[in-house]
């Protein structure tokens, strides 16, 4: 099982375990010329940036490499585990 440290060069707090095997959504992007690209969240990380710490903390939306393909800011810890099992029905017990 991989960890990160950093991702999007903020420091990553917690993260989900990163089971390509799971898919917690899917997002989708419209290429030009119409092509549609589906790519699969496997994982989730909570982050902070050093300069912005002030400022709350991310939730990035990662796929099997912890490309971050999303995030939601929100302003702490707790209200990032609480968004996160509201929307990808993630437990305490994911977290790492």
């Amino acid at each position: 099982m991989t960890l990160v440290n950093e991702l999007d060069g903020a420091k990553v707090i917690k993260q989900t375990k990163n089971d390509t095997t799971q898919k917690l959504s899917v997002m989708f992007f419209e290429e030009k010329k119409g092509v549609t690209i589906e790519v699969a969240i496997t994982a989730l990380a909570i982050a902070r940036y050093e300069d912005e710490a002030e400022n709350g903390y991310y939730i990035f939306m990662c796929d099997s490499e912890w490309t971050v393909q999303d995030d939601h800011k929100v302003e702490t810890v707790e209200e990032a585990i609480a968004w996160a099992e509201k929307n990808f029905d993630i437990t305490e017990e994911d977290w790492l």
